[in-house]
């Protein structure tokens, strides 16, 4: 349920870089005209944590960017509310102070209503690793929240696991910041969110669903598989792991377009050699030769968005290397056998 937002905030224009001040506003609906190159910005400062809803109506197709009191971006939004109108949803934390700059789209100029409100964030869950909760039922426009407290570093996975239900997940730090969001990384129509942690490190989840009918209930799990020691190990080709037909590897990736290199030695003439990953994330293989010269590779050919290589080899060294698609981060398994 929506309240009319319970915040001190004072509304201020802002134009052309230059600060004039307007009467302080207790969130009662702000109406003007806003002609199109005009820029007009407020601020809303937080006394309590929760989800501040910012939007406007009008005649006037708008433009919303909210910004941190630092003026980096926070996010954005064209049409998001009713027809041509803009509206942002974002997590607000007590005692923060929030940018949020007005503009006409493409031409368009009128007179328009921006207004507030707050939807408090609800008791959160503690949902420990290892462990499968059972939520309750929720509503379409409802929202749940759990928080997990990582036992090491390593990947934390959250996800659903129903069949029959659609839902949708948001990811943040201790300090409400988003980090990221998933719909059906999952399977099937689950949601499912890989976030690299460290010890000790809080991460709240919101957990909602997708669609206009209730859900009766859901299941939500958490787990943590830990970082091996030698995690950047074979990050490069001269450290390259040789790997062992018939074994999984997990695979970590950590940073942004990282890679990873594995290494097989066929002994035998005309060996089929099989290569792949299995997983969630989209990943990329590529097989070389001892020479670095390109054997073969592959996107898409495995299960899902999994890679998979199938190429008869002569003997020699032959160097597989590992990555994902538009560098993303995540966790994967890689898997190696002769035939």
């Amino acid at each position: 349920m929506k309240n009319i937002i319970l915040l001190v905030a004072v509304l201020t224009a802002i134009f052309s870089g230059s600060l004039y001040s307007q009467p302080v506003k207790e969130l009662v609906p702000v109406s003007g005209s806003l002609r199109y190159g005009e820029e007009i910005w407020y601020t809303v400062k937080a006394v309590e944590t929760g989800i501040l809803v910012v939007e406007t109506s009008g005649e006037v197709d708008t433009y919303l960017e909210a910004y941190d009191e630092h003026r980096n971006l926070i996010t954005e939004d064209d049409d998001g509310g009713d027809i041509l109108n803009a509206r942002i949803e974002m997590l607000v934390k007590a005692g923060n102070t929030y940018l949020f700059k007005l503009r006409a789209y493409e031409g368009s100029s009128g007179i328009y209503s921006i207004w507030t409100s707050f939807i408090p964030v609800a008791a959160s869950t503690d949902l420990r690793i290892g462990s499968a909760h059972s939520g309750p039922s929720i509503a379409s426009n409802e929202s749940h929240w759990y928080t997990v407290r990582a036992t090491a570093k390593g990947f934390l996975t959250v996800e659903t696991i129903d069949k029959d239900i659609d839902t949708f997940l948001e990811a943040y730090d201790s300090n409400y910041k988003l980090l990221t969001h998933n719909d059906d990384g999952g399977v099937g129509l689950n949601a499912r969110i890989d976030l690299p942690v460290e010890a000790n490190q809080i991460i709240h989840y919101k957990i909602m669903i997708i669609g206009n009918i209730g859900a009766e209930g859901y299941t939500i799990t958490a787990n943590l598989e830990p970082f091996p020691v030698d995690t950047d190990r074979n990050t490069e080709r001269s450290r390259a792991v040789n790997i062992r037909l018939g074994e999984a590897f997990t695979i970590f990736f950590l940073q942004h377009n990282e890679t990873r290199w594995y290494k097989y030695e066929i002994t035998r003439a005309q060996t089929k050699f099989v290569v792949q990953t299995r997983g969630n994330i989209d990943t990329m293989l590529s097989l070389y030769d001892s020479q670095g010269n390109l054997v073969a590779e592959d996107d898409d050919t495995g299960e899902d968005t999994n890679a998979f290589i199938f190429e008869t080899l002569n003997p020699g060294v032959y160097y597989i290397e590992v990555k994902t698609y538009d560098g993303v981060t995540g966790t994967c398994t890689i898997h190696a056998e002769t035939r």
